[in-house]
């Protein structure tokens, strides 16, 4: 009964929350398919998949505001995020150090292939766009109660040669170009609370922005291309993507201003600190594509930490970890120091918002 007295006053904020959930439905449906078809098409104005619902449905949701006096105001939002991802940033730039799922330590090794060869370094992550909605509704003078939905994805990539075994001797090596790419991508969601520090008029404000309670998903993947000439056949993997997730909990700290340009529209600015992280992430796909069978150890006997055999196939329901690696020799390699994955989601953020007042 509540929901229908809900609907018979705010039709349009009724609608505009029906076609959001619509929205995150279809997400979770399709999100994967539609995700791989982005990436073989190469559609990088839409690489983050969350991304491209959020511009969807804001082209359903924009015509439903309309101009008249009330409290809530909806916004686009569009800005600048920097999260820490310490211990990504450290492992990617280290070749002495890997993520033990990642499918170039996956890699079948060889006595050209070692393990500070196949963790391949890459550029460090660092600043990057994040979009998103903002809802908010004043509860009375000077105070809000504020929804805020951030999207950010990044991307990292990197090309070197793979010293790969193309013939019966085990000496013979094909230098195989190799393509890695790395793939961030986190969704924040918070709820909030907004106090006006100056308020010349309702519109018009200076504020400062607690995001009290936030949640964050965060989606890790990473994909490797060998490129084997078709002279050295067709006993090479091809290859290989992993895919991890996780959820974490986070807050923000900020200050900001909106400034109302007419009756129904406004701009707003916002400066924040983030803190959080993601403490464990865990595999939900592995695609090994063609991946050959590591070999048997020379020596099972060997005490540890020289472990004595080469890194399991990830499995979904694994979690995500990293260590120092060491080659030993082709089938023996030394993971010490072993940790759980992390990533770090404190950094600054910066947004720019078009306001639309109802």
């Amino acid at each position: 009964m509540n929901l229908v007295v809900f609907y018979a006053h705010k039709p349009k904020l009724s609608l505009l929350i029906l076609i959001t959930i619509f929205c995150v439905i279809l997400l979770s449906l399709y999100s994967r398919d539609l995700l791989l078809i982005m990436r073989i098409s190469n559609l990088r104005v839409f690489n983050n998949l969350t991304g491209f619902f959020v511009f969807l449905s804001s082209l359903l949701i924009v015509p439903l505001v309309y101009a008249e006096k009330g409290d809530w105001t909806f916004s686009l939002t569009t800005g600048v995020y920097k999260p820490s991802l310490k211990t990504l940033n450290k492992i990617i730039k280290n070749p002495n150090k890997a993520i033990l799922q990642d499918p170039n330590f996956q890699l079948t090794p060889n006595t050209a292939f070692t393990a500070n060869i196949r963790n391949i370094e890459i550029p460090a992550f660092g600043a990057n766009n994040t979009y998103g909605y903002e809802l908010s509704k004043k509860t009375g003078s000077g105070n809000a109660f504020v929804i805020t939905l951030g999207i950010w994805n990044a991307v990292q990539e990197a090309d070197d040669i793979a010293p790969q075994i193309t013939g019966a001797n085990v000496s013979d090596f094909e230098n195989v170009p190799r393509s890695t790419r790395y793939d961030v991508s986190l969704t924040q969601l918070w709820l909030g609370w907004r106090y006006a520090l100056f308020e010349p008029t309702p519109r018009n404000n200076l504020f400062l922005d607690f995001g009290l309670i936030g949640v964050s998903y965060a989606q890790l993947t990473i994909d490797t291309l060998l490129k084997v000439p078709e002279l050295a056949g067709d006993g090479f993997p091809i290859v290989s993507s992993l895919e991890a997730t996780g959820w974490g909990h986070t807050t923000r700290w900020g200050i900001g201003g909106s400034y109302a340009i007419n009756k129904w529209v406004g701009i707003s600015i916002r400066a924040a600190y983030v803190i959080g992280r993601i403490s464990k992430l865990k595999v939900q796909r592995f695609f090994p594509s063609g991946f050959s069978t590591p070999p048997q150890p020379t020596n099972p006997n060997l005490p540890p930490p020289e472990v004595p055999d080469l890194e399991p196939r990830p499995e979904p329901g694994d979690t995500i970890q990293f260590a120092d690696t060491q080659s030993l020799d082709p089938n023996l390699e030394r993971r010490s120091n072993v940790q759980d994955f992390e990533l770090e989601l404190d950094g600054f953020e910066a947004q720019i918002a078009l306001q639309f007042f109802f």
